[in-house]
């Protein structure tokens, strides 16, 4: 008998080691206390990268059992990302939040320059609540050195000059308080957008 349980034993731990090592390297699967924050701080992994790498998950609905797509693990992170990856986090926080102009009250409603003002003011910034002055700091980027954490605008979409404003995810995702489609806080794709390429005008970068 003790031979049986002992056999029984070690036949139960080479099952258990057997599918461990057959699950693949560049996959983990979730629970219910994950979010896609929480992965990309684990596996050291851009958070943005991780998004892209995920595009059938919803965001906003990870729970135990999801099989989520790691990309390949990233180098010791520089101060700016650090700082990048803690505002996109705060952001994304809210998303779904409803978008009603003037607004400005997490997990109740925001409008574009409110979104941006408080995802960077909760990180030592100290931005006012408008996309033009936006526009007006740092240094401005072109759009092919866009980095996570820039600010992207769009021009003319209610008013003449700047009028919106959202924070680049990398991958060409940004997220934003937006309008277009659902009004909410919400992760969208920019350039290709016919809407975002006929308004856009231009990035400025903050975060250095």
């Amino acid at each position: 008998m003790r031979k049986f349980i002992l056999t029984t034993a070690m036949a139960t731990s080479l099952l258990i080691s057997g599918i461990a090592n057959a699950a693949p390297s560049n996959q983990y699967v979730a629970t219910d206390a994950d979010t896609f924050w929480s992965i990309s701080q684990k596996f050291n992994v851009p958070l943005a990268d991780l998004i892209a790498n995920n595009p059938n998950v919803n965001q906003q609905n990870i729970y135990a059992g999801v099989v989520i797509n790691l990309p390949v693990k990233a180098a010791i992170k520089q101060s700016w990302e650090v700082k990048a990856d803690a505002i996109i986090a705060t952001g994304m926080k809210q998303l779904g939040t409803p978008y009603v102009f003037g607004g400005s009250t997490p997990y109740v409603a925001f409008d574009c320059s409110g979104f941006v003002q408080y995802a960077f003011n909760q990180h030592g910034f100290n931005l006012l609540h408008s996309s033009v002055l936006l526009s007006q700091l740092g240094t401005p980027v072109d759009k092919s050195d866009l980095r996570k954490g820039d600010l992207v605008f769009l021009q003319g979409t209610y008013t003449s000059g700047v009028s919106h404003v959202g924070i680049y995810l990398g991958n060409n995702k940004i997220l934003q308080a937006g309008t277009m489609g659902t009004r909410e806080v919400k992760i969208s794709t920019f350039f290709g957008t016919p809407y975002y390429d006929a308004h856009y005008w231009g990035a400025r970068r903050l975060i250095n």
